[in-house]
């Protein structure tokens, strides 16, 4: 996965600074609820193929859909420009996942109970399922595709779930991409209840997904998704090529030790509303973002290797975290690109700062007033380290 500008990261930031992500309640691993049953009686309009009457293109069979029909896709490869739009209640089908191919495009789910199955996905903007003020899209169905490189800022990764509920993802092979999962929370839009995600891969290695779980080690895993758990454990991972290594969404003292993250698009770890975690002993390298925190509080990141990212450490709205004895190497010359801080203060302490200094180091970051106006904020590391940690 190739590294975009450090200006595009923060162009991405400043879409999030107004985003909190919160917590996914569930009912942990053993649920045995199921998303509502959907009904697919209606016609079926077909796509490809030499049929009479066949459409040419994806977005004109759905636009000529209605709720309970269902898009059969003859294999191909169909390079598109636009994004596929999804605003009835139908499935897509593709005839099969190997050769039934969305290039350089991807798919935008806006309404409830949309199955999705039988195709790749690959070179564009993946799947994205969002509700909106004014629409609620829960109770869709993603299963038996494959994903690949896909990445943008439209859609974070193979599938990005945001603000949806009550969605089942299975079956998926990820390869360059993954799952994300957000909520806004700003919108006071729904509350967010549980999904269902599981026998997914990510580069030929199991998506481990948790609600509401605790006292778990994770040691196998192309890709981690905690949301609601305590005391979980990730450790001796090598996690690159997807869109976050590790994310915490409203998680409790777990502990990330001993990983490697590479070349992820977002970010290597990613802690949202998350306190008390512990993250150490981790080599985190070549990607845009090392470690991403926003709303998280009371967490130690220590004794960690941060190597080359677009921004080593990126944090919003997170204070009263511990970082120390870190070695900070940055992809720029000026260690003010190494830290991007807003609304936070945090405690620094005896990191190694890219060379030996022998004075204190000074880290800039920025306050917003209420009318989101930006003022200067200083943290310090007082004794930075005057040689780096030796971290295997």
């Amino acid at each position: 996965m190739q590294h975009t500008l450090f200006t595009k990261e923060i162009a991405f930031v400043v879409i999030l600074l107004f985003i909190s992500v919160s917590v996914i309640p569930s009912t942990g691993t053993n649920i045995v609820e199921e998303s509502s049953a959907m009904s697919f009686d209606g016609n079926t309009l077909y796509v490809g193929g030499s049929g009479p009457g066949n459409y040419s293109t994806i977005q004109e069979a759905i636009d000529n859909a209605s709720d309970g029909d269902t898009v059969f896709v003859y294999s191909g490869m169909y390079n598109l420009d636009e994004r596929i739009n999804i605003n009835k209640s139908i499935r897509l089908i593709g005839e099969n996942k190997d050769n039934t191919i969305i290039n350089d495009s991807g798919i935008s789910i806006v309404v409830s109970e949309v199955c999705i199955s039988g195709f790749t996905i690959q070179n564009g903007n993946g799947i994205t399922i969002t509700s909106y003020s004014l629409e609620v899209t829960n109770n869709n169905t993603i299963t038996g595709n494959i994903f690949k490189s896909n990445e943008s800022f439209y859609g974070f990764g193979g599938i990005t779930i945001s603000n949806s509920v009550y969605n089942t993802v299975s079956y998926n092979s990820f390869f360059n991409c993954g799952l994300m999962m957000i909520s806004f929370d700003y919108l006071d839009i729904v509350t967010v209840y549980p999904n269902f995600v599981y026998n997914n891969t990510v580069n030929g290695k199991p998506l481990v997904y948790f609600e509401n779980t605790s006292d778990e080690v994770i040691d196998d895993a192309g890709q981690v998704i905690l949301m609601g758990c305590n005391n979980i454990t990730v450790k001796s991972l090598e996690l690159s090529n997807t869109i976050i290594g590790v994310q915490l969404l409203d998680s409790l003292n777990c502990f990330i030790l001993d990983n490697v993250f590479s070349n992820t698009f977002l970010g290597g770890i990613f802690l949202g509303n998350s306190n008390n975690n512990t993250i150490s002993g981790n080599t985190i390298s070549d990607n845009e973002l090392g470690a991403f925190l926003v709303s998280s509080r009371y967490n130690t990141i220590s004794e960690n290797s941060f190597e080359n990212n677009g921004a080593n450490i990126f944090i919003i709205k997170s204070s009263c975290n511990n970082i120390s004895c870190n070695n900070f190497k940055y992809r720029f010359y000026f260690y003010i690109f190494n830290i991007f801080s807003l609304d936070s203060d945090n405690k620094w302490n005896g990191n190694f700062w890219n060379r030996p200094r022998l004075l204190p180091v000074l880290i800039w970051g920025f306050k917003t007033t209420l009318l989101l106006r930006m003022r200067r904020s200083l943290d310090i590391d007082w004794r930075p380290a005057l040689k780096p940690y030796d971290i295997s």
